[in-house]
This record gives structure tokens, C-alpha cells and sequence, in this order.
């Protein structure tokens, strides 16, 4: 918790979550009680992170594209790739015609 505290958009990978005694069973608890927000197989973030992502990326102006997304997040493809995705499944980011991504007006 500590880490995603710290730096939210830095998934922790397989061995870091072991390190910390989460192992797939403990995982799916803490989803399940909306301690964490999976978004793509062993990817977790805290449950605010797509929040917190929307404000960060209402920053970059009316569009954008998934590497300005990922430097602005400070993270790698592996997070802002199903990030972006997760918040496209939920409405609130689309796609634009040329591939870029924009925040839906809620």
C-alpha cells in the first residue's frame, strides 16, 4: 500500500506483490472489498487511481495519445496501457479518430 501511496500509477509486478505475502487468492479478497482496483491481469492500483489518472490527463488538453498518457502518469505500458483501457470500458476516456484518446465530459 505503501508504494502505490507514494508513486499510484506504479503497479507493483508478480514478485513485488509476493514480497508482500499478496498472492492471487489475497488479491482477489482485496478487489473484492475494494481495496484495490484490478485493471488487466496482475495489474493492481489503489481503488482511486482511475480518479486520480483523470485529473492528471485533463492536463494534457483535449486529446491525447498513450505515450504523452503514460509520461504524464509517470508509469510504463504495462499500467497505462489497461489503465486507458479501463477507463475507456467505463466511459469515461474514448478514442479519437486518429488512434489518440479523450476524457469523456461526465
Amino acid at each position: 500500500g505503501a508504494d502505490l501511496a507514494r508513486d499510484p500509477f506504479a503497479a507493483p509486478d508478480a514478485g513485488r506483490l509476493a514480497e508482500l505475502g499478496l498472492g492471487p487468492r489475497q488479491l482477489a479478497s482485496l478487489v473484492r472489498a475494494g481495496e484495490l482496483l484490478r485493471i488487466a491481469d496482475g495489474v493492481v492500483l489503489l481503488p482511486d487511481a482511475d480518479d486520480r489518472a483523470l485529473v492528471v490527463l485533463a492536463d494534457l488538453g483535449p486529446t491525447f495519445t498513450l505515450s504523452a498518457a503514460r509520461q504524464a502518469l509517470g508509469t510504463s505500458r504495462r499500467v497505462a496501457v489497461p489503465l486507458l483501457e479501463h477507463l475507456g470500458r467505463t466511459g469515461r476516456t474514448a478514442r479519437t479518430d486518429d488512434g489518440g484518446h479523450r476524457i469523456v465530459d461526465p
